[in-house]
């Protein structure tokens, strides 16, 4: 079982709030926050302090969640164990559910100029366009990674920040977020924000 605090983070929306409120009518340190947004414990005073400031119940903020519920992506924070690392990505492994993930996370953080490239090689590369007076004009396309394929597991190429694009997904064995895997061997491609909301299909 663990402490899951998805109530809260709704409360403050629902009240017009946000954490940096949260932090000024409650006197919570910025610290405290940080273990609130991971799920982690705090003391009861804490929670006492939240509720009095919300006007609210212990039930409002907070639940405790079995592990067989966690999300992919909370079982990542949670449990992601990074087994290998280069100047390029990370490879982070855990297991939620009885499935095994393997995560190859960038570095690089992609944003409105970077566009993924999923290739016919079996690689991931990274583009990067630049502004030329009106118009854009690309970098060279490298390297991202080649990830290793494996039928034991789920493996996940994730893009850190918000590609323009993702293209050659549902194609050459690799899988959109909300795709579905054709081989036991496809890998998923994704940026941060659709790994927040990713639920692997039945395979």
């Amino acid at each position: 079982m663990y402490i899951d605090y998805s109530k809260l983070w709704k409360l403050l929306v629902d009240k017009g709030l946000g954490k940096t409120d949260l932090m000024e009518i409650t006197g919570i340190s910025s610290r405290v926050l940080a273990k609130l947004s991971k799920n982690e414990t705090v003391t009861t005073d804490t929670i006492a302090r939240i509720c009095s400031a919300l006007n609210c119940d212990v039930g409002d903020i907070m639940e405790c969640v079995s592990e067989e519920r966690l999300s992919v992506y909370l079982a990542f924070k949670k449990h992601g164990k990074c087994v290998a690392e280069n100047e390029l990505f990370k490879t982070v492994e855990f297991t939620v559910a009885e499935q095994k993930y393997t995560v190859y996370q960038s570095k690089q953080t992609a944003n409105k100029a970077t566009h993924i490239h999923c290739g016919e090689d079996g690689a991931v590369h990274w583009e990067r366009f630049y502004a030329v007076g009106t118009l854009s004009s690309p970098s060279e396309r490298s390297l991202l990674i080649k990830p290793c394929r494996s039928t034991e597991g789920i493996s996940i190429v994730l893009i850190k920040g918000k590609p323009a694009v993702i293209t050659g997904l549902d194609e050459n064995g690799f899988v959109s977020s909300r795709g579905i895997r054709k081989s036991k061997s496809d890998v998923y491609v994704m940026s941060e924000t659709a790994f927040k909301l990713f639920a692997p299909q039945a395979f």
